[in-house]
């Protein structure tokens, strides 16, 4: 059921051929065989205890007054590092926070209920985003309250990036579209390793607030689904300015993502990009070619393009970052939950070391020691050049340079979240055929409907997700 697009589910529920209910049944049938029994996926941290009643009045609405838009009447699991309202916790996968119940739900889940979805529940994430610890190398989808998330392809096989449990919710059909979020990575990695579509916006087309941070210059919710199409229409529902995150405050005033889906690329010229230091193995140069020609016979020009680096290095300013942000998060929701400062999250953490501390907790340590006031000279140095370096010297240099649209790219790299700029990843190779891969296509700010229109040419012809088999 779920294999079909958003907008065959949409036209379904208008028809008759099914409800919000019977595909909210479906989803937690297959949460209880897929993902907590079976091959034991744990995507999911949560499950919304009135998604049943939220089903019924979708569908009473949609009989008598119609639908609100494409997505209504749709399941979707958002990151739990995502506010929800209500019954389920909001915990970025941390134990000292799973007494926490936000005051009020983020904006992205906000707009998600005015276009009709029905929160089902809490997608499984790394903890805290993947910022606990790295020197004991903690495994992606790991953490201290929901355990390790499986890639439902090979159980041996990375499910990759903070938002594993987002991408494999996706990649097992548990339900149509889910909510992820990235600073670095975090939604074209895990899309990659579980063949799955996502859009990393532009930092400002989606409200931050109600999401738990990491760094105000780099965070971003994305949606993520089985094509680039459902993305687009997905976002076509998030995007748009708020007061609360003034990051938002800068984005144009008109999108229509699901509209660029077939305007085709005949005059596009895009930049085939690769990096100095990161040379293609043969699997990659093979997919970057038939990219190529693909895209070729649609009427666009391929240039050959270069960078320095396909990895950044932001580690050091992200400590400053998630310092202030997690600070000034926790005071925001002062009494919700026992937490109070970064502080008493390392404390916690010490005091239930067996569940918490497995593998440490050095990113967590190291950030403390940050002031948290961003003002440190090194800081604002460092800060600045990579925003120079990945911008006026990087993506822009390279548009304006050869006069492109885009860039494609077949390297997961830290060019576009450091610039705060907006990436779409399709699915090159299922990991059913071989070692997963994605080809990515970059541009500068406020870029996705180019993005859109590119990645969606390409994966037409490319059809190379499978869905996994499970026993």
């Amino acid at each position: 059921m779920f294999e079909a697009s958003i907008s065959e589910l949409a036209e379904g529920l208008r028809t008759g051929r099914w409800t919000s209910r019977s595909l909210t049944e479906e989803a937690l049938r297959r949460i209880a065989e897929i993902d907590q029994s079976g091959p034991g996926l744990n995507a999911i941290a949560e499950v919304n205890p009135d998604a049943l009643w939220i089903a019924d009045a979708l569908d009473r609405e949609l009989r008598e007054t119609g639908p609100r838009g494409p997505l209504h009447g749709l399941p979707v699991v958002v990151k739990d590092n995502i506010s929800t309202a209500g019954k389920m916790h909001t915990t970025a996968g941390s134990a000292a926070l799973a007494d926490f119940y936000a005051p009020q739900d983020a904006e992205v889940v906000r707009r998600l209920k005015q276009a009709g979805a029905v929160i089902l529940g809490k997608a499984c994430l790394s903890e805290f985003a993947y910022w606990v610890a790295r020197k004991r190398k903690m495994p992606s989808g790991f953490s201290s309250r929901s355990g390790q998330v499986v890639n439902p392809y090979d159980p041996q096989l990375d499910p990759s990036g903070s938002s594993s449990g987002s991408a494999v919710a996706v990649a097992a059909q548990l339900v149509p579209f889910s909510i992820g979020t990235e600073t670095n990575g975090s939604l074209v990695s895990p899309a990659r390793n579980n063949a799955v579509a996502t859009i990393k916006p532009t930092v400002g087309l989606i409200s931050r607030s109600g999401i738990i941070p990491i760094s105000s210059m780099q965070d971003t919710a994305g949606p993520m689904g089985k094509t680039i199409a459902d993305c687009a229409v997905v976002l076509d529902a998030l995007w748009g300015k708020d007061e609360l995150d003034p990051a938002t405050l800068a984005c144009p005033d008109h999108f229509d993502f699901a509209g660029a889906l077939n305007r085709g690329v005949a005059g596009f010229r895009i930049g085939v990009l690769t990096f100095d230091d990161a040379p293609q193995d043969e699997l990659e140069n093979t997919i970057l070619e038939q990219a190529r020609q693909i895209l070729v016979q649609q009427g666009a020009t391929l240039v050959p393009v270069s960078l320095p680096q396909g990895r950044l290095n932001n580690l050091p300013v992200l400590e400053h970052e998630f310092k202030n942000g997690i600070n000034a998060w926790l005071g925001s929701v002062r009494g919700c939950t026992a937490m109070r400062t970064l502080d008493d999250i390392l404390a916690y953490n010490r005091r239930h070391a067996q569940t918490c501390l497995r593998y440490g907790q050095d990113l967590l340590e190291s950030s403390n020691r940050t002031s948290g006031t961003l003002r440190e000279a090194d800081y604002l140095r460092q800060r600045l050049a990579l925003t120079r370096q990945t911008r006026t010297e990087g993506i822009d240099r390279l548009l304006k340079e050869y006069q492109l649209d885009c860039l494609m790219t077949v390297k997961i790299t830290g060019y576009a979240p450091i610039a705060g700029y907006p990436c779409a990843a399709v699915c090159a190779q299922s990991p059913d055929q071989g070692t997963p891969c994605s080809v990515l296509f970059i541009s500068t700010a406020w870029s996705e409907e180019t993005l859109i229109t590119a990645a969606h040419a390409l994966e037409t012809k490319l059809c190379a997700r499978h869905a996994p088999i499970f026993q």
